[in-house]
């Protein structure tokens, strides 16, 4: 074997590595909210820093009231007609600000997560609404496809994921996620996703390193990145609109099908 061939495949196998620890990391991280009221926080607990109980109702209410027109505009009257009978998945649920509309709106709602104490956390609240049909799923970081494994294949008609594909360790990673809500979407399904938009600048460039210290800004994508990776999971972009929430933090929200 060639010096060359041996130093490509070192590298390769370094890239391999480091790939793998960030995934880890990423779990590691989230894993923290358990003890630490800062990734509670950024999870979105209620209660927890930010999150009165007035914002967190609010922040809910708004990707409740976003997923309700969007289904009105392009799913039609029946699917409306017909939601209590349907089930709806957020993939990264947090502290569920986002699941008390879905559980209100739908018949069964499954909420992902990697964080054991904050899908607690969600279940909690929950229980708090008398809301009883959400159904947390955890799942280790390194392996989003084992979701597949917990949820039946093509048995979910809608798909959340707010606040999550900015975080993720990777653009890899991004597809693989989109290829498991890809299984998990009945044909015709829909899902709502917002991603963090790249607008140049070096504080959204991508991370390959220190997760912890990058996680913010961890991951961003052009549209055209975003919308390719959601073709090349065998999904279809209906519109994709940024900043629609006025946070001014380079949101952008992809309304897609199978």
């Amino acid at each position: 074997m060639s010096i060359t061939v041996r130093i490509v495949n070192a590298l390769n196998s370094f890239g391999q590595r480091l790939k793998e620890n960030i995934e880890r990391d990423n779990g590691l991280y989230w894993k923290m909210s358990e003890s630490d009221d800062r990734i509670q926080d950024q999870s979105h607990w209620c209660g927890s820093r930010r999150w009165g109980k007035k914002r967190w109702f609010d922040y809910g209410d708004f990707h409740c009231r976003l997923i309700l027109q969007n289904l009105q505009s392009y799913a039609g009257p029946e699917y409306l007609a017909t939601i209590r009978e349907r089930k709806a998945l957020e993939w990264g649920c947090g502290g569920g600000a986002n699941i008390r509309p879905l559980c209100q709106n739908f018949r069964s709602v499954y909420g992902v997560d990697v964080s054991p104490a904050t899908l607690d956390n969600c279940a909690l609240q929950m229980r708090q609404f008398d809301m009883r049909n959400f159904v947390p799923i955890y799942f280790s970081s390194e392996y989003p496809e084992s979701v597949i494994h917990d949820i039946e294949s093509e048995t979910i008609d809608f798909v959340l994921s707010v606040a999550v594909f900015q975080h993720f360790p990777s653009k890899d990673y991004s597809l693989r996620v989109l290829n498991v809500i890809e299984r998990l979407l009945k044909k015709d399904g829909f899902a709502l996703i917002q991603t963090r938009y790249f607008d140049g600048s070096d504080k959204l460039r991508q991370k390959n390193h220190d997760y912890a210290r990058n996680v913010v800004y961890m991951t961003s994508f052009t549209s055209e990145e975003f919308a390719s990776q959601v073709l090349g999971a065998g999904l279809r972009t209906i519109f994709s609109k940024k900043d629609v929430d006025n946070s001014c933090d380079c949101h952008e929200y992809f309304f897609v099908t199978k």
